[in-house]
């Protein structure tokens, strides 16, 4: 180490005890006025506190570190009197002072006190010349929670340089052989860390970037990272790998605990989705709701209202329901000022957190929250039909509970299919009037607004009555100015198909908002018919657009669009993957590219371009051709003209068109 000019000294010191039967983290037996100065508090206050409670939280156990090292160090025994200059140990450490974080030099020097007690004298020392940039490094290394260490392969010698692991084994010993610290890994990480190693010393690597698991000393595991390369340290100086670790347990945890989350999200749309879809009656519907929605949302019971007449509720609830409020919730007005019927008339969920917010937030319900213990609220409104209130349920909570995005996605996606159930089942038991009620529901009645862009969309189902398909187109305009338009076709001409396509249009809806990126929404929607165990399949295309004109896009199994530049009109081929459905973890290749001003990209299912007269590749021509005659035509007029190119595949099958055209964005 440097040596410390006299300058440098603050004469500030502290008389540590370092005997064996000391507690952790040196108990301070006595401060000079100095050191009291400097750390603003009096002899008796310090002499209460122990060395590591002067350190920053992050840097206690490096000052325990440094005392352990002093009591340790080599050329002194315990029951020396006077201890030899190796007994010496000297390192920088970040102080908490009057709420500052004071980056000093402490050096301590082991002694025997008159009693006969093991202690150290600790001096604080400002890092001056030789130390400063020493230090300065130490700090800022720590402050990105990292730990420096160098291994000298020759000496087989591994260190620990600055800010040593607070959750190392070897918080005694110096200097370690390489097989000692490998003997600590996780036995699955050993033959990387291993091969890492290698690759530096083989010279087949310069840098090696690892993560592997270390003990926390507390018989389980911390996830670290670590960038090493090697190099000698002078002309003729021994071979040496530095390298830096940084602990990343928390981003590892947080990411094992977002996809644990999205499996258990995904569970509970297969769960849910499967309950409702099988619903043919009331009956079946209230068990569905009232024994697994509950459960599935962490709640503690369900209150469900169906609305009769149009006018008032029908209540019936489940267990962990009080049923002095079931009872005075029946029969309640549609335009009551209570929560849950504002949730049903307006459809849209209501969220109370407490019971304090119910009672700021509802001054008139107050006798319906007298009639509960429950603390917090969620009143969910099935999805309504043309603004026709169906319904909806209360979860309540037996302790206060808030709310995430991703449960709010999920029962928004929930409702919407408790919704389609129960409309089903009011509308008809009969499957035709199911099929025309899937079909106008999912399928946008109104396009948003974009800026920037102007949309056109067809749809024309092949049959009537039962022979219903699964096309469906969905467009999505997003607060920062994006819109994503998608187009799609579920395999088949039934009512499963019909079903099935609700399902996965709904679905990519809730995950676009989540991820608009279209490869991840094709991913996360093709994992989940998988894990619904959909009997069919479905292909897609997914575009983005940014206000800019940049897009991005995504292929499922289905036909390129076409794209009218200012010259012609040509399919616009990019890469694809299989379609939703087939294969588990199946990854859809992200295309990119940028729709200029006055181009138009037109999207289509293969029911537009292919029949028993006319091949795809014959019926995309045709549509290039229609675009380029129509060239500066209104896109509804546009979107009209390729409907009419699908009479000459002489298919029967379901059409669908979206038409993209790129505008001046307002001022």
């Amino acid at each position: 180490m440097p040596a410390l000019p006299p300058d440098s000294l603050l004469n500030a010191r502290l008389v540590v005890d370092l005997s064996p039967g000391a507690a952790c983290g040196g108990p301070i037996l006595d401060a000079d006025a100095r050191a009291c100065a400097l750390l603003g508090d009096t002899a008796d206050v310090l002499r209460s506190c122990t060395f590591a409670d002067l350190a920053v939280p992050d840097q206690a156990q490096a000052a325990m570190r440094l005392l352990r090292e002093t009591a340790s160090a080599t050329g002194a025994s315990a029951a020396d009197a006077v201890p030899t200059p190796e007994a010496v140990t000297r390192r920088p450490l970040v102080l908490g002072v009057r709420g500052e974080r004071v980056l000093c030099v402490v050096t301590a020097t082991r002694e025997r006190a008159a009693d006969g007690r093991l202690v150290a004298t600790v001096e604080l020392t400002r890092p001056g010349p030789g130390w400063e940039n020493w230090a300065v490094l130490h700090a800022a290394a720590g402050l990105r929670g990292q730990s420096v260490w160098a291994y000298d392969e020759e000496a087989d010698r591994f260190r620990w340089i600055s800010n040593d692991l607070v959750h190392s084994r070897h918080h005694a010993a110096g200097h370690l052989p390489l097989q000692t610290v490998m003997d600590q890994l996780h036995p699955d990480d050993v033959s990387g860390v291993a091969e890492a190693f290698w690759k530096l010393r083989r010279g087949e690597s310069d840098l090696v970037d690892i993560s592997f698991r270390y003990p926390d000393g507390e018989g389980g595991y911390r996830w670290l990272s670590s960038l090493s390369g090697i190099m000698r340290l002078g002309f003729e100086g021994p071979r040496q790998i530095v390298g830096s670790t940084a602990d990343h347990t928390h981003a590892v945890r947080r990411r094992e605990a977002l996809a644990e989350e999205h499996s258990r999200q995904s569970r509970l749309v297969r769960e849910l989705a499967a309950a409702f879809i099988a619903a043919k009656t009331e009956e079946e519907l209230t068990e569905a709701i009232l024994h697994k929605v509950a459960p599935a949302f962490a709640g503690t019971g369900t209150l469900l209202a169906f609305v009769e007449e149009g006018r008032r509720l029908r209540v019936t609830f489940g267990d962990g329901i009080d049923p002095a409020m079931a009872h005075s919730l029946d029969g309640m007005a549609l335009d009551a000022p209570k929560p849950l019927a504002h949730a049903i008339r307006k459809n849209r969920m209501e969220v109370i957190d407490s019971r304090a917010d119910y009672r700021a937030a509802w001054p008139q319900a107050h006798h319906l929250l007298d009639a509960t213990t429950a603390e917090s609220f969620l009143m969910v409104p099935f999805a309504a039909e043309a603004d026709v209130p169906l319904g909806g349920w209360v979860i309540t909570y037996d302790r206060p509970h808030r709310t995430t995005e991703q449960e709010r996605t999920l029962l928004n996606l929930t409702a919407e299919l408790a919704g389609q159930a129960w409309a089903r089942i009011r509308l008809s038991s009969a499957r035709v009037e199911l099929a025309g009620v899937l079909q106008r529901d999912m399928l946008p009645a109104v396009l948003p607004a974009t800026d920037g862009y102007e949309i056109a969309t067809r749809y024309l189902p092949a049959h009537e009555g039962l022979e219903v398909g699964g096309d469906w187109y969905d467009v999505i305009a997003f607060p920062d100015g994006s819109v994503a338009c998608i187009i799609g076709d579920v395999q088949g001409h039934n009512i499963q198909a019909a079903a099935l396509m609700g399902q996965v249009r709904t679905a990519m809806h809730a995950y676009a908002w989540q991820d608009p990126s279209p490869d991840r929404v094709l991913r996360r929607t093709n994992e989940l018919m998988l894990q619904m165990g959909t009997p069919g399949f479905a292909t897609c295309l997914y575009v983005l657009l940014d206000p800019q004109g940049r897009i991005r896009s995504a292929r499922a199994g289905h036909v390129p669009p076409v794209r009218l530049s200012a010259g012609e009109a040509y399919t616009d081929e990019t890469p694809g993957a299989l379609p939703l459905g087939v294969m588990q973890g199946t990854r859809y290749p992200l295309s990119r590219g940028v729709l200029a001003e006055g181009e138009t990209l037109a999207l289509f299912t293969d029911g537009v371009v292919e029949g028993p007269q006319l091949g795809v590749d014959s019926g995309t021509a045709l549509v290039a051709r229609a675009m380029e005659e129509l060239r500066g035509r209104p896109v509804e007029e546009v979107a009209d003209a390729l409907m009419s190119c699908a009479v000459c595949t002489e298919h029967q099958d379901d059409r669908a068109v979206l038409l993209v055209r790129r505008t001046q964005r307002s001022l």
